[in-house]
């Protein structure tokens, strides 16, 4: 099977609904994507590994299910990314899809933070991990949220916004045919929060073939914490919500997110 340069990205910065647009291209349209284009890359070793045993003769019948799951993914070179432009576009088609999708930055630091303390670094203090991702000296953090969004929104075919993803997903998914190429949806299958929780999706949790029923539902409670906006406004300190606005408001207000939580459906391209 002939490998292809990644030919359609979805970006974001981490936590704004990525793996959610990516169950509903899977689970209503039968689109795979790619967590990383390392995956991407290293499938295609397995499948020749595999057809090698199979024309040997040596493939055992579960393996052929195997082999054929990974046909079928390696097909799709959609890979999804958080890390910025110029770790990525380099390794990809010469034009790719770009699908950026954004997230009111304190809601995003704040489930990134929980996300660390809950599943990346159990045990680690809250408080210091979101204001750390606040900061994200020296670029850490794939570069902060505003580095992230203003670098991608540069270039980007399209974006897209988490809080109209969660309201209206089969509109907002619907509004990429014509930079993805889109079969007609299973509207039966749209995930919701609480199926994804419950381990329905693929992405997120239910590829953990290792875990118990248990482990995995106990896991994908932390990975699926909350799935609402706005919850910046309990849980980030006055002192954080201050320092948060000094280093990323402006890009905030760019994208429409105001100081006081609204959304104001601001043009950002005129500000590039």
């Amino acid at each position: 099977m002939e490998r292809k340069a990644p030919k359609i990205i979805l970006a974001s910065y981490p936590r704004s609904g990525n793996t959610y647009l990516r169950n509903i291209l899977l689970d209503v349209y039968n689109i795979f994507s790619w967590n990383n284009i390392e995956k991407y890359n290293d499938s295609f070793k397995k499948i020749k590994s595999l057809q090698e045993k199979q024309l040997a003769g040596n493939l055992p019948a579960h393996r052929e299910k195997v082999l054929n799951q990974f046909i079928f993914q390696a097909s799709s070179p959609i890979i999804k990314t958080h890390e910025m432009p110029d770790e990525v576009l380099n390794l990809c088609d010469d034009n790719p899809v770009i699908i950026y999708l954004v997230r009111e930055g304190r809601d995003a630091l704040v489930s990134q933070a929980h996300h660390n303390v809950d599943i990346v670094e159990p045990g680690s203090d809250f408080s210091k991990s979101l204001k750390h991702s606040i900061l994200a000296p020296k670029g850490s953090h794939f570069g902060g949220w505003s580095n992230n969004v203003k670098a991608w929104r540069k270039i980007a075919s399209k974006v897209i916004y988490f809080e109209e993803l969660i309201k209206n997903p089969l509109d907002v998914v619907e509004s990429l045919r014509g930079l993805i190429e889109l079969p007609e949806p299973d509207i039966s299958k749209i995930p919701t929060f609480e199926s994804q929780r419950h381990g329905s999706s693929f992405f997120g949790g239910q590829s953990r073939a290792n875990y118990t029923d248990e482990e995995k539902l106990a896991f994908n409670k932390k990975f699926f914490r909350s799935g609402k906006t706005g919850v910046w406004k309990s849980e980030m300190s006055f002192i954080d919500k201050k320092l948060y606005w000094k280093l990323h408001g402006k890009i905030s207000q760019e994208m429409g997110y105001m100081k006081d939580g609204s959304f104001s459906g601001v043009d950002w391209r005129k500000n590039d």
